[in-house]
């Protein structure tokens, strides 16, 4: 018998996947910006690097030089031809005239070597000018915004727990104990509605259990 052929569909090659490099890394989640930050960044303009915000202007020195009496206040006996920041640049002292102190070179290098000096003079401009004397303009801000949104969370955590003090108070009375801290978290869990819900539930409940029973002539009699 003769050998037959038979035909056999032609090998369709699949084209190869090519994928871009993008693709190929890993992409790493962003990091979630402070609700704080926010609004700063909402309105932000490019403007001083910290290192910048660090340096005395020459209208802040020339303040600084012309109210100090030109006397090392330390030494009190040489020039004071340098110009010292209170809080040091790399704590975040800023170049405003609140944290400028006129030294003579000696005692500057001596106090910022020092850290008992350094906390004294700390202290005395804390005395004379308040807490953060050192901050400039964007310190403030910043300070400022997140002051306003840590009183808008106190404010809403004193308006859910002035809201769940009802339900708090009629389970401590049923339970006679206080309630634990897990037990006020549950309840702070709640919605409004869930929490009027809950409230009536455990008062009805706890109103059927401390009802007094009224037992008919003869129904009931003591030994």
């Amino acid at each position: 018998m003769a050998h037959q052929t038979f035909w056999k569909p032609e090998k369709q090659v699949k084209e190869k996947k090519t994928y871009s490099s993008l693709h190929q890394q890993k992409t790493k989640a962003k990091k979630e910006i402070p609700e704080w930050k926010k609004g700063i960044l909402a309105h932000h303009q490019k403007g001083k690097s910290s290192k910048d915000r660090g340096e005395f202007s020459d209208d802040v020195l020339a303040e600084i030089i012309a109210e100090s009496s030109g006397i090392c206040p330390i030494c009190k006996s040489a020039n004071s031809d340098t110009t010292h920041h209170v809080m040091p640049r790399g704590r975040k002292g800023r170049g405003v005239k609140n944290n400028g102190l006129r030294l003579c070179w000696p005692c500057h290098d001596a106090v910022q070597t020092n850290e008992e000096a350094l906390q004294y003079w700390i202290s005395v401009f804390r005395e004379k000018y308040g807490d953060r004397f050192w901050f400039d303009e964007m310190d403030w801000e910043e300070f400022n915004h997140k002051q306003n949104i840590q009183q808008q969370k106190d404010r809403e955590k004193q308006e859910r727990q002035n809201k769940i003090k009802p339900v708090v108070d009629l389970l401590t009375a049923a339970a006679g104990r206080s309630l634990k801290a897990k037990e006020i978290h549950l309840l702070q869990s709640f919605q409004d509605k869930d929490m009027e819900t809950f409230a009536t539930m455990m008062a009805d409940a706890l109103g059927a259990i401390q009802e007094p029973v009224v037992y008919g002539y003869g129904e009931r009699f003591e030994d």
